[in-house]
């Protein structure tokens, strides 16, 4: 399969995890911030709706860092090497301006890794955390949205292909 044609696969992957992922944050918006108290009180909807954010946001990351981003390289035709760490392949994507920031995708990653810890005994931390990782989940689509703008730029032939 041409890389074109998996980019517009892996595109299609991502757009549903965008879809679900920004109906989960138009709900979960109106509970912000969250605090020491009101960590404390997540009602079983709340729980369903960040689990569901968590669950998207991963999909969504996953998606674009084993799949989009190796493919924009692909189709760029970059002389990066096959063994080449996935930090040196985003330092190369932000170079070729396929991302704003390599930083920045590190920093989504540090926000979907303090998710995944529940400060029980400390509600305030908790609270940061789902703050941040929310945040986060925002970051992550506009920066999807970044990506996609990119391939459109620069490769007319991923949009051109059916459906």
């Amino acid at each position: 399969m041409t890389p074109e044609r998996l980019m517009r696969l892996y595109l299609n992957e991502c757009k549903l995890h965008v879809s679900v992922l920004t109906e989960a944050m138009a709900e979960a918006h109106q509970w912000l911030p969250f605090d020491a108290d009101s960590v404390q009180h997540i009602t079983k909807e709340q729980l369903r709706i960040l689990d569901q954010v968590a669950y998207r946001f991963t999909k969504l990351q996953d998606t674009m860092g084993q799949k989009v981003l190796p493919t924009i390289l692909d189709l760029a035709q970059e002389p990066i090497a096959p063994d080449a760490s996935f930090a040196e392949k985003l330092n190369w994507l932000e170079r070729i301006g396929a991302l704003p920031s390599a930083e920045q995708w590190k920093k989504l990653r540090t926000a979907r890794n303090a998710i995944a810890h529940e400060y029980p005994d400390a509600p305030a931390l908790q609270a940061g955390a789902i703050n941040r990782f929310l945040d986060g989940a925002t970051q992550l689509n506009a920066l999807y949205e970044f990506v996609g703008r990119y391939l459109l730029a620069h490769f007319s032939s991923v949009e051109s292909l059916p459906k």
